[in-house]
């Protein structure tokens, strides 16, 4: 060849001779990763953050940064009254009335009304979590003549009627007493879980009940419901035992909600608590006509066990729920997995988790606030801020994105690929690689493709530009171990972490802010903003405080993104001489018997060495010798007759406390 010919030859001809490859090529169509506003997606398809156990106020003072993170809807905790106030998790699953309690340890009717209106200005919508299948019983010992459980005298007080009729002849009672139901009815006619007392849902007064409790709540602004154990609630086309209970309560409740927000009926979202199958020789399809459902086992099927160890991964490119994808809910993690599960995931394996879910086309997510600590569970805390991670809010945004284009699922030893592709517009290419081991491997590894087409690409996670050549990519993981890639350049997430969020404190607290992906400032109350660096120590004075409070706001952003936090901190002045307990529940004075349980000098006893004054629990310090106690709450009348053994009969627990530190702020507890 000439040289005047090898001029003329493009010069990524010469360059791809000499090297062997082909020019990427250039995607078509619109970018699909793209800002998402929360006002243009429905409460339907939305991903739904679970506060669980939160209280109202609490919600409030976190919509900021649930709607930064791209949730759609906040899912609260049951609003009946529950079984003595609510003092544990599982209180709020004994309801005693079909009512908005108003004795409740997660915030009174008006918290309510405030959170529900503060949420319509961010636009989320609030699902309330609602018992429909069982009332409290007094406990599992107490049973009727024919082995059924005992309804709690506590009911009578919010549903006399009810509670009149629990035991009366045949279908008249309101209560089930059918303890030999065979095929749906052995579903439907017994609760099988904690000897709980099973509702006849289908007599008139409990479906008339029902539904006024769903007028009451759309009243103060409740745009949607999880129906707790919606499988042991029969459908009008059980072939034993059939009613028309969600007819006559969810399509009653829908219609209302239309009259009264000038919404279509479709607006109100209900979704309902179908664990496995729905057994008793029926299917997923006599539900969803009044309900979308949870799915379980495509979580347990090939996802949750294998992010918990080291191992290959198997999976399945359908959901096990036997339905179309747009009626399923599913998470990477349930209230009742971390409450009762023999082993939990580490809080970063559940956002990996959330990734594998949230990487599918089809099924809204449901992300699980977990506790701090499941072993000592505090209902009315926030328990941890695992989901104000990037990743979580990556995942939502990749979600909604790419709502309407397909998905393939693959996998490759321990790394979880899914792809998004489309067949004509290569710009709507996109994939989540997690590596599910437990550790990040140096230098990172190697993914091939399926679907995708070569080209650059974006990694949403680390802002590495990553390029996909023969199906081929080299993934550099960063420390979420999660990989998303977009065809659109990298839109860091601002992250903030604060040490301290809020409470009480003497003297002076020290609180420490980390920011990354941005830049911004600090202000407390007035006083002139300061500039944040990546690690800001800031110290908060009592003589700060306008009326006992101090606020503190954090304005932060970048390019893509702008951001802004409140904090209030409250300083107190203790009793000296004393440990000091504060803000504690003062219906705990009234209605429980407080004990303590001390130890640190002695091998632990039991002691009522506190007095009580202005509200403010007081632990005398010349006379208590131990150096660590906690707090135990138990019903009203309990008396400890062994005071130097453990007693397993306390309705709650405080978590435990230390002397030397002066007090304890017991809001929430």
């Amino acid at each position: 060849m000439s040289r005047k010919l090898l001029a003329l030859l493009p010069v990524c001809l010469i360059f791809s001779a000499c090297t062997g490859e082909q020019p990427l090529p250039e995607p078509t169509g619109e970018k699909k990763y793209v800002d998402v506003q929360l006002s243009d997606i429905s409460t339907k398809d939305g991903n739904i953050f679970h506060a669980f156990c939160w209280k109202f106020s609490d919600v409030t003072a976190n919509l900021a940064s649930i709607a930064e993170q791209g949730f759609k809807s906040v899912q609260i905790s049951p609003v009946q009254q529950p079984k003595s106030g609510g003092p544990n998790w599982w209180s709020f699953y004994q309801p005693l009335s079909f009512s908005i309690a108003d004795n409740s340890t997660l915030g009174t009717k008006d918290d309510l009304i405030e959170m529900c209106a503060a949420a319509d200005r961010y636009g989320i919508s609030i699902i309330a979590d609602i018992v429909f299948n069982h009332l409290a019983n007094i406990d599992e010992k107490h049973l009727e003549a024919d082995g059924t459980p005992t309804v709690s005298p506590s009911v009578e007080a919010y549903e006399p009627e009810i509670y009149a009729k629990r035991n009366a002849s045949g279908e008249e009672a309101t209560f089930h007493h059918n303890t030999k139901a065979t095929g749906s009815g052995a579903i439907t006619q017994n609760y099988p879980y904690g000897a709980l007392p099973d509702l006849n849902t289908a007599h008139p007064l409990v479906q008339q009940r029902s539904l006024d409790l769903l007028k009451e709540c759309i009243d103060v602004g409740i745009d949607g419901f999880r129906l707790d154990a919606a499988k042991h609630i029969e459908t009008p086309t059980d072939p034993e035992y059939a009613s028309d209970f969600f007819p006559n309560v969810i399509d009653a409740a829908k219609a209302y909600y239309k009259t009264k927000t000038n919404k279509t009926d479709e607006d109100l979202y209900v979704y309902g608590e179908i664990l496995d199958d729905v057994q008793g020789g029926r299917t997923i399809d006599d539900y969803l006509p009044y309900m979308d459902v949870t799915d379980n086992q495509t979580r347990d099927a090939y996802i949750r066990s294998t992010v918990s160890k080291d191992c290959s991964l198997t999976v399945t490119a359908k959901y096990e729920k036997n339905c179309d994808p747009s009626h399923i809910v599913v998470w990477g993690e349930s209230h009742d997995d971390y409450c009762n599960a023999g082993t939990v995931p580490a809080a970063v394996q559940v956002n990996r988790v959330w990734a594998m879910m949230m990487a599918r086309k089809g099924a809204k997510g449901l992300y699980l606030a977990r506790q701090a600590n499941r072993d000592n569970l505090t209902v009315a805390q926030v328990g941890s801020y695992t989901f104000e991670e990037p990743s979580v809010a990556v995942m939502n945004k990749f979600h909604y994105c790419y709502k309407d284009v397909d998905d393939f699922v693959s996998s490759q030893q321990e790394i979880y690929i899914c792809e998004r592709y489309d067949e004509e517009f290569t710009n709507s290419h996109a994939a989540v690689i997690v590596d599910t081991t437990k550790n990040v491997v140096a230098g990172g590894k190697d993914v091939t493709f399926k679907k995708i087409s070569d080209g650059k690409y974006y990694d949403q996670m680390t802002g590495k530009e990553v390029v996909v050549r023969g199906h081929r990519a080299h993934i550099d993981f960063g420390d979420s171990n999660i990989c998303v890639l977009t065809t659109t350049e990298n839109m860091a997430r601002p992250f903030v972490k604060v040490s301290n969020r809020g409470g009480s404190f003497v003297d002076s607290l020290k609180v420490i802010v980390n920011l990354q992906d941005a830049t911004g400032t600090y202000q407390i109350n007035n006083k002139a903003a300061v500039d944040l660096s990546a690690t800001t120590e800031i110290t908060i004075r009592a003589s700060d405080a306008v009326d006992g409070v101090i606020t503190l706001k954090l304005a932060y952003g970048n390019e893509q993104y702008s951001y802004q936090r409140e904090f209030k901190y409250r300083s107190v002045t203790l009793i000296e001489g004393y440990f000091n307990v504060i803000n504690l529940n003062s219906r705990y004075f009234t209605e429980n018997e407080i004990y303590l349980w001390s130890w640190g000098v002695s091998k632990g006893q039991w002691s009522k060495n506190y007095t009580v004054r202005d509200g403010v629990l007081l632990i005398d310090l010349n006379t208590f010798t131990d150096t660590s106690f906690l707090i135990a709450l138990f019903e009203k009348g309990y008396e400890i007759t062994n005071l130097t053994k453990w007693d397993d009969n306390s309705l709650k627990q405080s978590k435990d406390l230390a002397i030397k530190d002066k007090f304890f702020d017991a809001t929430g507890f």
